[in-house]
């Protein structure tokens, strides 16, 4: 059975504390409430309309436990090309445990799929089509950093959120999830989302996502990027996860081509963060 998750239209992190106690107790007022969700607002709006074209390599590692996530099977680990052009992501598998594709190799397992991590579901949770509800949850640091972090939730009614079950059935569900934000600027350094009230034809319990942002070289300038991600999905009869890894950014232009590292070295372009 394959699971497909995806969004219409358009990484485990230091959590180390380094600044004061009582900046991470304060509880902002309504109105400093406001004016960070203000911010987080204009930043999403303008997100995917401010990344350039690049290419990268994304890194899908494959688990899956069976009916109780006690024990975890690796499967196969599958490199893709991925081409982000005009707000547009293309996927193309190249790599499968390491190797390239060749006719007559043994076909690869997908049990789940998804797509958007490149700056939809930010989209989606800050547009004023989702009507996304918002609540102060407090202070964490990621990556080194203070960030304000708001629990959200959209309906069902309002949500673009779509799962597949092969061709069996399709659903649009309600989600929720957490986002973290730079107090300043807005910026988002990670965002959750979770959907556990799935239609009972879905045979799918739950299904959560974790997206890790970091700065990433790109051409001459940096750029908060995914650098990893994870999905859980929960059917009724098995566990399933996928890893995700993003690395080997790099500018695309029309003359680009690409080099397939090994799928065990460490991803290239992060730098320090500064949003």
């Amino acid at each position: 059975m394959a699971l497909v998750v995806c969004f219409a239209g358009r990484a485990g992190q230091d959590t180390a504390r380094p600044d004061s106690a009582e900046q991470y107790a304060a509880r902002p007022d309504s109105a400093a409430q406001e004016r960070l969700l203000e911010a987080m607002r204009l930043y999403a709006g303008q997100y995917v309309a401010n990344l350039p074209n690049f290419i990268c390599e994304q890194v899908t590692r494959q688990f899956e436990a069976g009916r109780k996530p006690n024990r975890w099977h690796a499967g196969d680990v599958l490199t893709s090309k991925l081409l982000f052009s005009n707000g547009q992501e293309e996927r193309n598998l190249e790599l499968v445990n390491g190797k390239p594709i060749r006719p007559g190799m043994r076909r690869w397992r997908t049990p789940l799929d998804t797509e958007g991590e490149f700056g939809i579901l930010i989209d989606r949770v800050f547009s004023a089509a989702s009507q996304a509800s918002f609540t102060w949850k407090g202070w964490e640091a990621v990556g080194g950093k203070r960030t304000a972090v708001f629990d959200y939730a959209v309906d069902a009614e309002h949500s673009t959120t779509a799962f597949t079950l092969v061709d069996l059935a399709r659903a649009v569900v309600a989600y929720h999830g957490t986002v973290y934000a730079n107090p300043e600027s807005g910026a988002i350094w990670r965002i959750t989302d979770i959907e556990n009230d799935l239609p009972k034809k879905l045979q799918t319990k739950s299904v959560s996502r974790s997206i890790d942002y970091d700065r990433v070289l790109i051409g001459e300038k940096r750029y908060l990027l995914p650098v990893q991600a994870s999905i859980w999905a929960v059917t009724d009869t098995n566990n399933m996860r996928n890893e995700l890894e993003f690395r080997n950014y790099r500018k695309f232009e029309t003359d680009s081509v690409i080099k397939f590292a090994s799928a065990d070295e460490p991803a290239a372009g992060a730098g320090n963060p500064k949003d």
